[in-house]
């Protein structure tokens, strides 16, 4: 590795690199202008071609191309020094078998030649420049949609698939980049009559697309690329190639829910906003914004009424999930630096971040600079939904937000917070702090459950494990569609939470009425109808609960293959009993499989179009 750094910093030309940001003057041997760390009229930056390094005699910022890049951009040094290698065209030493690395530079390739396509249709086809007059009418900018690459997928049913078979590429390449889908019918486009954009990682290398749907009958408002050798949709942060410099530059990064939020506040002049692919902000998300040693993020939620009501929820799954990444960071210690803040702020009623960045700009600024860190947005949330004035108020409260700062890793943070809900409620704070000492390790982890389901907090019980998420949503969809209960193929043993199971053996026998349930059955059904998601406007209810439920039962029968291997491995190879079990097992859950796929391909793509 050493001669990697050595032979790159030798190949890349540091004026070229620095001038590209840094207006440069020859002075000497060298080239001085005025630092980019720190303000200042008179030129203090020097840079030295002899040396390969640069200076600041102002503020003291020093080093080389790849310290350059690391503080400019947020780069890991070997983050910088590959994208430095790309830069002077080295190929660098590499543990990875050389099949591998060209794979993966096929599978961008794949992408780029996908993007030119796009690019294309956005400017030549006669639905394109109906698109492009869309783009117009909702204010984004010809310099925006060139600096985004925004395209446009033809409504064909293998056009994109014959361009890149004409380029070159296989059917495995074109259906590893996520680009192509295989049904029993054959390829088709993944893409059609959709909005093209194109999703970059840090880098600024092309690893997925998000298609917008144009027309109403289209299923999926938005479809993503599949997750691909490329593309990590937990993991990635759309815009962040366009935004690192802004947000390193500022300590602060801007996390909103979609794509064009983001490229609105881009062209409203925040420049340091990325968007988190559809989810508040994932621990691999959190990770990476950790790593470009920022002071802040903060995450706006959009004011629309479903925003507006799960506000308090997202914000406690949000602070959960810091604390877990805190955790597993090692960090919390008085001393150790405890990562990047997390702050949330929520717009007003009926806006998002498009909305205000087009017509109000100081308004949203003012929102962001107003944001609250997310342990307090939550503690006020939950206090503003409660009677503090009463005893049994204040004893609720102390409940619900104590188990939240008890995963709390940075000591100085929790005692802080202690101390606040000392003075709302007026217990010492000593008697606080021994409550959230006593909470177990791992109840703060699985504190979003109480808050979507109160009953899960009941004092009489104490649950071994968490309920799964996805039972949840799914009984969580069914109090909102029961008629839907009869319809799917799952018993009540498959699911882990038996009063879940009880609840849906009632609904699948025809029972809607909760009034015949036992009372905690009918508390849960209440928790659950109260916070039941409301499916996206572009998906069917029917077929948003008939793929919960096939990944339910995939997840069971994962397990229950894997229990009966390690039972095989335990009698020994001549146990043909059990060779048949895995046989049948391994067979129902390709057929689910199939199912679950087919499922997904109905919700993504204009099937009867694409079969004419």
């Amino acid at each position: 590795m050493p001669g990697d750094f050595d032979l790159v910093k030798e190949r890349v030309d540091i004026v070229q690199l620095i001038g590209e940001r840094v207006r440069l003057k020859k002075a000497g041997r060298g080239f001085v202008g005025l630092c980019p760390f720190h303000s200042e009229k008179t030129p203090s930056f020097h840079v030295d071609p002899d040396r390969r390094t640069y200076k600041c005699f102002g503020c003291g910022e020093g080093g080389d191309i790849f310290t350059w890049l690391e503080k400019q951009d947020g780069l890991e040094p070997a983050e910088a020094l590959k994208v430095l290698a790309e830069r002077g065209g080295i190929e660098l030493s590499s543990r990875r078998v050389p099949e591998e690395v060209e794979r993966e530079r096929r599978l961008f390739s794949a992408n780029d030649t996908a993007h030119f396509y796009f690019r294309q249709a956005l400017r030549g086809h006669e639905r394109g420049k109906q698109v492009g007059g869309y783009l117009t009418q909702r204010g984004i900018s010809q310099d925006s949609i060139d600096r985004f690459g925004l395209g446009y997928a033809p409504d064909l049913a293998d056009g994109l698939l014959s361009y890149l078979r004409k380029k070159g590429f296989s059917d495995d390449e074109a259906l590893a980049a996520g680009l192509i889908g295989s049904t029993e019918r054959g390829l088709y486009d993944w893409f059609r009559d959709r909005l093209m954009v194109p999703i970059k990682d840090g880098r600024g290398r092309i690893v997925a697309f998000g298609g917008r749907a144009l027309r109403t009958d289209q299923r999926g408002k938005y479809v993503n690329s599949r997750q691909t050798a490329l593309f990590n949709k937990s993991a990635t942060l759309y815009a962040l190639d366009v935004a690192r410099a802004a947000i390193r530059k500022e300590k602060t990064a801007v996390i909103v829910e979609g794509y064009f939020d983001a490229i609105a506040m881009h062209q409203a002049g925040f420049g340091n906003v990325v968007a988190s692919m559809g989810t508040a902000l994932t621990e691999e998300q959190y990770h990476v914004l950790d790593a470009m040693r920022i002071e802040r993020a903060i995450v706006a939620f959009d004011g629309d009424a479903a925003g507006q009501r799960s506000a308090e929820q997202r914000g406690s799954e949000l602070a959960v999930g810091v604390q877990r990444a805190v955790r597993r960071a090692g960090r919390g210690t008085v001393t150790a630096r405890t990562g990047v803040a997390v702050y949330v702020t929520v717009l007003p009623d009926g806006t998002d971040p498009d909305d205000l960045a087009g017509s109000d700009p100081p308004r949203l600024r003012t929102l962001l600079e107003q944001a609250k860190p997310v342990l307090e947005f939550v503690i006020d949330r939950i206090a503003g939904r409660s009677e503090l004035s009463h005893a049994e108020g204040r004893r609720r409260f102390l409940a619900e937000t104590l188990p939240l700062l008890a995963g709390e890793p940075d000591p100085l943070t929790r005692e802080l917070y202690l101390g606040s809900l000392s003075r709302l409620t007026g217990v010492e704070q000593e008697a606080l702090r021994r409550e959230a000492d006593a909470v177990p390790p791992r109840a703060a982890d699985a504190r979003f459950a109480t808050v979507a389901n109160p009953v899960a907090g009941r004092t009489n019980e104490t649950r071994t494990k968490q309920t799964p998420s996805l039972e949840r949503y799914l009984m969580a969809l069914l109090t909102r569609f029961p008629e839907e209960a009869a319809h799917i193929d799952l018993a009540p043993a498959d699911f882990v939470d038996p009063d879940l199971g009880a609840l849906f053996e009632h609904l699948a026998s025809g029972e809607h009425s909760a009034s015949d349930l036992p009372a905690h059955l009918a508390a849960i059904t209440a928790a659950l109808g109260a916070l039941a998601p409301e499916p996206p406007d572009e998906v069917d209810a029917a077929q948003a609960i008939e793929i919960a439920a096939l990944k339910l039962r995939e997840r069971n029968l994962r397990h229950r293959l894997d229990d009966t291997r390690a039972q095989l491995a335990r009698a020994g190879e001549a146990d043909m009993g059990t060779h048949g079990e895995i046989a049948g097992l391994a067979a129902e859950l390709a057929e689910v499989m199939r199912r679950q796929e087919r499922q997904t391909v109905l919700h993504t793509a204009d099937v009867e179009q694409r079969d004419q």
